[in-house]
C-alpha cells in the first residue's frame, strides 16, 4: 500500500475546510437576501429566483386559481394600486395604473414631519408615490382603493377579516387586494396625523392581490397571490395570517 503523506492529509483537509466555509457563507447569504427588509419598488433578485424555484419543483394543485392577469408595479410605491388593477383586469376593465393612481386622492404628498406627523392612508396616498420609505413615501390603504374600484366595479372592504371570509370569495371567483407586508423582517414606523389619529404602519408596508388557495376550504394549505414585485407567490396559511395581521386583516374585493 502506498503511504499518503500527512501534508497531503493536511491539504485535503483544508481543501474540505474552505468548501464547508463558502457552502456556510453562501447559506447564510441566502437566508439574509430571504429574510431582509426590501428596498420597496426594488426587486430582490434571490427571493424572486426563490418564488420562481419553488413553482417549478413543488408543484400543486389550486382548489382555487382565478385566471388574473400579472402586472409589475410601475412605482417604487404602487403596490396597492397595481394590485388593484390586476383585480380590476380580471373583471374586464381595461384601465393602465397612470390612470389609477391620477384619480387616487393624495393625504400628505410631503415628507414625514420630524416630530413624527404625517397624513392619513385611510383617506388618501401618503408621501411621494416614487418615494422611500419610512419618511419620503408611504402607501394607501383600504377606502382610497375601494372607492377608486367602485368608479369601475362593485367592491367590499374588509376590515379586520377572518381567514374564512378570504375563502368564501375566492371559492365564489372573487379577487381580492390584501394589505401586509413585503415577506421578510418589518418594523413598526407608525405616526400621527395632524388631528393626533395614530397610524398603524409598517416599514416595508406592501399590498397583493389574492387569487386562489390549495387544500379544502375548511382546511386550506397555502395561499396564493399575485405580488406586483415578484409575480406568483404561494404561503403557508400561518404565514399568511402573520403577514396580513400586521397591518390589521385589511382587504378590498372586487366584483
Amino acid at each position: 500500500m502506498k503511504k499518503i503523506s500527512l501534508t497531503k492529509i493536511q491539504k485535503n483537509h483544508r481543501y474540505l475546510l474552505i468548501v464547508a466555509l463558502m457552502i456556510i457563507v453562501v447559506t447564510l447569504w441566502l437566508v439574509f437576501e430571504l429574510t431582509t427588509i426590501d428596498a420597496k419598488g426594488k426587486e430582490n433578485v434571490v427571493k424572486k429566483i426563490y418564488y420562481r424555484t419553488i413553482q417549478i419543483f413543488t408543484p400543486i394543485k389550486p382548489a382555487v386559481n382565478l385566471a388574473v392577469p400579472y402586472h409589475r408595479q410601475q412605482h417604487t410605491l404602487s403596490c396597492e394600486v397595481a394590485s388593484l388593477l390586476m383585480a380590476l383586469n380580471y373583471r374586464g376593465v381595461e384601465v393602465t395604473e397612470n390612470e389609477l393612481i391620477q384619480q387616487l386622492p393624495i393625504s400628505d404628498p410631503e415628507p414625514r414631519q420630524s416630530n413624527n406627523i404625517w397624513g392619513d392612508p385611510d383617506l388618501g396616498f401618503v408621501g411621494n408615490i416614487d418615494g422611500t420609505m419610512p419618511n419620503t413615501g408611504y402607501g394607501v390603504y383600504q377606502q382610497p382603493i375601494h372607492d377608486l374600484a367602485a368608479k369601475y366595479r362593485p367592491a367590499k372592504i374588509i376590515d379586520n377579516g377572518t381567514l374564512s371570509d378570504l375563502i368564501a370569495e375566492l371559492t365564489n371567483g372573487n379577487p381580492i387586494v390584501v394589505w401586509g407586508v413585503v415577506v421578510g423582517r418589518s418594523r413598526d414606523i407608525s405616526w400621527k396625523t395632524p388631528e393626533g389619529k395614530i397610524i398603524t404602519a409598517q416599514l416595508d408596508e406592501h399590498a397583493r392581490t389574492l387569487i386562489g388557495f390549495t387544500g379544502k376550504s375548511d382546511k386550506p394549505e397555502l395561499m396564493i397571490l399575485l405580488d406586483p414585485l415578484y409575480g406568483k407567490v404561494r404561503l403557508k396559511v400561518a404565514d399568511f395570517m402573520k403577514n396580513w395581521e400586521l397591518l390589521e386583516k385589511k382587504a378590498v374585493v372586487v366584483y
